[in-house]
């Protein structure tokens, strides 16, 4: 288990995998129980994160589990792979944004997540943690970008505290996901920006071109809508899934806007400085960094 004095791994995928051998030769309707009682409960903290109205794991079934079964070779590289571009990258972003604390480390939870995200960082026991559900991995050795991107956020709460601002502030999630793409631009240079916006992945390039052709009517949305904190308005701007508020702007058009906003505060300021930023300064910057945005390039 790869762990430095900054980053501590949990992988829960072998675990899983024994679940599914103890699933074999058992009746289907089984499977799900089976799975809460013997992969489940054996982490117990880490579910709580994930499962905190009740939701997620009732939606298993034994054909999510049979699937997930026919695909235990491939689950198994994918998390010795992401394990394997885990302490290079968390070191990286921890160097980036001075931070050296050993007693409160970044912790890595691999897991199979069933389809929730790839990956994301999230309140574990009273801190943030990194999330990297490996079903929905790339090719093995193409997630660092990911990473970067997703121990950025983890540091920046070692750094803010920002997993008590507004889970859907417009504002403040301008900011951490814009500071979080700046971060793994900043440490895999040479991309595009499709690429830090989209983890690597192709297909993209028509979703940035329009982003920047209709970047004036972007712009004064956000600007409008800077102060929101409501399920909706945060959706219209970073989620795939549809809002009532979005209208037919480009999904997830708001990391865009708030990589551009990062960017020109950069100019000014280091990593490491405005990743300490508390959230009343975070409001004040990012809306004077919104006026006259350029294009992004």
């Amino acid at each position: 288990m790869p762990t430095t004095d900054l980053l501590r791994v949990r992988d829960l995928v072998p675990d899983f995998l024994a679940c599914l051998d103890e699933c074999a030769g058992t009746p289907a309707a089984t499977w799900p129980d089976r799975w809460r009682s013997r992969y489940l409960d054996r982490h117990p903290d880490v579910f709580r994160a994930l499962d905190r109205d009740g939701s997620w794991s009732g939606t298993v079934t034994a054909d999510v589990l049979l699937g997930l079964g026919d695909r235990a070779a491939d689950l198994a590289a994918r998390a010795a792979a992401v394990r394997a571009i885990l302490p290079s990258g968390v070191a990286a972003v921890c160097d980036a944004m001075a931070w050296s604390n050993p007693a409160d480390p970044v912790e890595c939870v691999v897991l199979v997540g069933l389809h929730r995200a790839n990956g994301w960082a999230d309140d574990l026991s009273g801190r943030f943690a990194l999330f990297l559900a490996v079903e929905q991995l790339g090719a093995p050795g193409d997630d660092r970008l990911l990473v970067l991107h997703e121990a950025a956020h983890v540091v920046h709460d070692r750094r803010a505290g920002i997993r008590t601002w507004p889970d859907h502030g417009v504002a403040n999630g301008l900011f951490t996901e814009g500071l979080a793409t700046q971060v793994s631009a900043e440490l895999d240079p040479g991309r595009t920006d499709e690429d830090y916006l989209w983890f690597g992945r192709p297909g993209y390039r028509g979703w940035l071109d329009e982003c920047r052709r209709r970047w004036p009517e972007i712009l004064d949305r956000v600007r409008v809508d800077l102060g929101a904190d409501d399920p909706d308005h945060h959706a219209a701007y970073f989620l795939m899934r549809d809002s009532p508020l979005a209208g037919d702007l480009p999904k997830r058009c708001g990391y865009l806007v708030g990589l551009t906003a990062v960017r020109r505060l950069r100019e000014r300021h280091s990593l490491p400085e405005i990743a300490g930023w508390p959230l009343p300064r975070v409001r004040a910057e990012i809306s004077a960094a919104l006026v006259d945005l350029p294009v992004p390039a």
